[in-house]
């Protein structure tokens, strides 16, 4: 799996290194603008993003985002969590929205289901392509 993060450089580390063993690649963005220039140049499982940053809009940046790469999994990040917020991130589609602090192992449940249900819809195309072809 593929992920993009998107926060400040010292909580990307942090984050990065806890689950960086769970996955094939993870990058990272520090800036709305680098971010948007990496979603438009790869091609990411997952976006994690700090929507509290203080650098960019992370409701506005979901959005620009999901216009680059609709189908795209996004697990959002806050440390100003409201209610209007959830409801607000919520309505955007994302997969989990997440308060911190949060626990690592949380984190990294997360990560290893959407991994997991990414290699599951894999091998359902697998099949389907095998099954169409063993017609012939």
């Amino acid at each position: 799996m593929d992920i993009l993060l998107i926060d400040d450089f010292f909580t990307a580390m942090v984050v990065k290194k806890s689950i960086e063993k769970l996955v094939r690649s993870i990058e990272t963005a520090a800036s709305a603008e680098e971010a948007l220039l990496k979603v438009r140049d790869n091609k990411f499982d997952l976006v994690l993003l700090n929507i509290s940053s203080k650098a960019f809009d992370g409701c506005e940046l979901i959005q620009q985002v999901k216009s680059i790469c609709p189908d795209i999994k996004i697990v959002t990040m806050t440390d100003r969590n409201s209610r209007d917020l959830e409801l607000k991130i919520r309505k955007q589609g994302v997969l989990f929205y997440m308060i911190k602090p949060f626990n690592k192992k949380v984190l990294e449940d997360i990560v290893d289901y959407i991994s997991k249900s990414k290699e599951k819809l894999q091998i359902k195309r697998l099949q389907k392509f095998h099954n169409e072809w063993a017609m012939f």
